[in-house]
């Protein structure tokens, strides 16, 4: 079973919580096991990072990595781009024909009837702009009330 505090230890180690925050991780530090090892074996790690030996980069050894990085990202042929464009565009195309021709065989299996009153349902003329009850329909009363005075 893990503590939900665990997670403010790097915050209390790095002086980040505020004053509230402090006092009440310290008081849960009291009676929470699992925190306080936490805690002694982050303060140990931070210790054994503290002394140990910092060596320096050799001269020009960034100046090295960043041209290695740039030759690297050379290294793609200029057509590489150009190709992934023309297949994105290619597969973009052959998605739309293919919606195209499936929408013209789906209208060309429907009989006329049938096409007329899937018609009439997907037209908005069924649906009232105001319906009774409803917010835009007070609104309007409310306006033609005032137009008409």
């Amino acid at each position: 079973m893990s503590c939900p505090k665990t997670k403010l230890i790097s915050a209390y180690l790095d002086k980040e919580l505020g004053l509230g925050e402090k006092a009440t991780f310290e008081a849960h530090m009291q009676g929470c096991t699992r925190c306080s090892h936490a805690l002694e074996e982050l303060q140990s790690l931070r210790v054994v990072f503290a002394n140990t030996e910092r060596h320096q980069a050799p001269y020009g050894f960034a100046t090295r990595v960043m041209a290695r990085t740039a030759e690297l990202e050379k290294k793609a042929p200029w057509f590489v781009p150009f190709f992934v464009r023309s297949a994105e565009a290619a597969f973009l195309v052959i998605v739309i024909t293919v919606g195209i021709l499936a929408g013209k065989v789906m209208t060309n299996s429907l009989s006329a009837s049938n096409t007329t009153n899937i018609a009439s349902s997907l037209s908005l003329e069924v649906f009232d702009a105001t319906p009774p009850g409803s917010l835009g329909g007070a609104y309007l009363a409310m306006t033609e009330v005032r137009n008409e005075k």
